[in-house]
């Protein structure tokens, strides 16, 4: 791409970043809103057939897979995907295209290395991983080593996407995840199929091969593939790009951490079907009302980047994004705690009923999230990873305290609340921390719809305790109705305004 180009481009950005008004966050959110929900219906059909294919033995071996490949992940990848989206973005907005061809030879390089550590370290660790996973017996070794394939290709596919993302490619990162959403399903059944529990680790890599080369197709026709693994002028000038990232790795670590200590502090005075009461209502609660803050990342990210530097600009597209974010999924969230004991029996099966109360007393999770992710990404715009380190610890140390506090009182309905205060105090913590470090404000108007958004919300959960369906349904249809007329009429201003 020649500088005149570039030249170009930013004053077109210029002109409009303004306006890259909340017809684009649609725009982007409804492309990457349409690709989960892609891969979620994938992800549907994927499940029930292995349900049937490989059994519960199967999940649970996929589960455990999935756990050793995310924690050698996180411990290799120096935080290099974050990194180098916040990176390639300011490029994109401010530099030459000589600066832009060095530093996506430098990433790919240190991706490299990344690999050979991921290699090294799962042949390390295969004689410790194969004791505690495996009821203590040291003959899975053999599976743990076979999965670093997968780690690997975790590795490069994550290191292209961000360079994607960074050069604002979105409909091709959109067009990828659909590509490998659905020839995931299409590779995987057929190991199932035909070799049962022993084709699992062979699909896991056969699959994630997949994820790599088509993430590499895309990115090489934009951006040539070249890397100089013994340039020690490289590996210097990677190395504070790097080091940079080290507190992403241990504030990843610690997240997984976290998340596994659910399931510990729940068996210690409950059961396993406690453990997948509340996998279930975290999912429906969480993953899937959760769609739109996946969305949101992969354009929100890269613009966020090129203006952090500007208090004015940032603040206007952080409000932006949680005016797009509190309306698209309050409307949602209404619907889904209306329709709840319908919808954990079309995707579970009548046993989870019990898990309704605590679904319904999470809901107040998602919704604080979507106020919350829009000024948690600031320290990372900003690149200052120790102060997202230290946001991140507390935020686990107080996730864990809540939910041991919210089980013991009360069990899963603890859980439930818990839940949505540990996000309430993740909203107040970003916005009073990046409030005070970095100007961030949220405007009156951003306030006073989501004050409204939040009451409705809080109205139709409080009348989903009912045990009369009519009471409920009169009650929650309008409000569903009301919430999603103001959410389009203001989503329409917004929109005509710029």
């Amino acid at each position: 791409m020649r500088r005149q180009e570039i030249i170009q481009m930013k004053q077109g950005s210029d002109k409009k970043n303004s306006s890259v008004s909340y017809t684009h966050v649609l725009k982007f959110t409804g492309i990457f809103g349409g690709v989960q929900g892609l891969k979620l219906v994938v992800s549907l059909i994927r499940n029930k057939l292995s349900s049937i294919l490989l059994g519960t033995t199967g999940f649970g071996l996929l589960g455990v897979y999935s756990s050793i490949t995310e924690f050698i992940t996180n411990c290799c990848n120096c935080g290099i995907p974050l990194n180098t989206t916040q990176k390639v973005s300011e490029l994109y907005e401010n530099g030459t295209p000589e600066e832009m061809r060095d530093f996506v030879r430098i990433v790919r390089t240190w991706v490299v290395w990344t690999a050979v550590a991921a290699l090294l370290l799962s042949v390390l660790l295969s004689p410790l991983v194969s004791y505690l996973f495996f009821h203590k017996e040291w003959s899975h070794i053999g599976e743990v080593i076979l999965l670093t394939p997968v780690v690997v290709a975790y590795l490069v596919a994550g290191g292209e996407c961000s360079l994607l993302k960074g050069q604002r490619q979105l409909r091709s990162v959109a067009t990828i995840e659909s590509i490998v959403a659905v020839t995931t399903l299409l590779s995987t059944v057929p190991f199932y199929y035909y070799w049962g529990l022993d084709g699992i680790i062979f699909a896991l890599i056969f699959s994630t091969l997949i994820s790599a080369v088509v993430h590499l197709y895309f990115s090489v026709r934009i951006m040539p593939y070249r890397i100089t693994p013994f340039s020690m002028d490289v590996l210097r000038k990677g190395w504070p790009f790097v080091r940079r990232g080290l507190p992403y790795v241990v504030s990843g670590i610690a997240t997984s951490a976290a998340t596994m200590a659910v399931p510990i502090i729940i068996l210690n005075s409950g059961s396993v079907d406690d453990v997948g009461l509340y996998r279930a209502a975290f999912a429906i609660m969480v993953g899937y009302a959760g769609m739109v803050f996946v969305a949101m990342e992969a354009d929100y990210y890269p613009r966020l980047s090129s203006v952090h530097q500007h208090t004015a600009e940032m603040n206007r597209c952080i409000n932006q994004q949680i005016d797009v974010c509190v309306l698209l999924v309050t409307p949602l969230l209404i619907l889904l705690t209306l329709c709840l004991p319908f919808v954990i029996r079309l995707l579970y099966t009548g046993e989870f009923m019990s898990m309704q109360t605590m679904a319904l007393l999470a809901t107040f999770y998602t919704f604080f999230r979507a106020i919350m992710l829009p000024v948690a990404y600031v320290p990372l715009a900003k690149g200052k990873s120790m102060v997202y380190l230290c946001i991140e610890l507390a935020s686990n140390l107080v996730f864990c305290l809540f939910i041991w506090l919210g089980w013991t009182a009360y069990g899963l309905n603890g859980i439930g609340v818990a839940l949505s205060l540990v996000a309430l105090y993740d909203v107040l913590v970003a916005l009073v921390v990046c409030g005070r470090l970095y100007g961030c404000r949220l405007s009156a108007r951003t306030i006073r719809l989501s004050v409204v958004q939040f009451m409705l919300l809080a109205v139709n959960v409080a009348v989903c305790f009912q045990p009369l369906l009519w009471l409920r349904l009169s009650v929650g249809i309008p409000l569903f109705i009301v919430s999603s007329i103001y959410s389009f009429q203001l989503l329409r201003k917004r929109i005509k305004r710029g």
